[in-house]
């Protein structure tokens, strides 16, 4: 079992799809303790790989960085739900 399987397979026995979008420490964490390395460099690697391989899906939070979330069917993409313009509901009574 190579690295990103053993990454993988902990995030699956975990269940962490269902905690929701999570900083990059905290996986940093995740594959430290997995893996027991320390190497900074290595772990990033590893972890970009698994964000370019669909496994781990990036977004945008509001301080701009990034928030990840991990994604099991890393096949199909998971679709988030659009926000609606709030001014279509005003009624203008006039």
């Amino acid at each position: 079992m190579n690295s990103e399987e053993a990454i993988i397979s902990y995030l699956n026995y975990r269940k962490y799809h269902m905690v929701g979008y999570i900083k990059y420490g905290n996986f940093k964490k995740i594959i430290s303790f997995v893996l027991d390395s320390h190497n900074d460099y290595y772990n990033r690697k590893l972890f970009l790989s698994l964000v370019s391989k669909g496994y781990l899906i990036k977004k945008k939070n509001f301080k701009k960085s990034y928030i990840y979330k991990y994604n099991p069917n890393h096949k199909t993409e998971i679709v988030e739900p659009t926000i609606v313009d709030p001014s279509r509901f005003i009624i203008s009574w006039d």
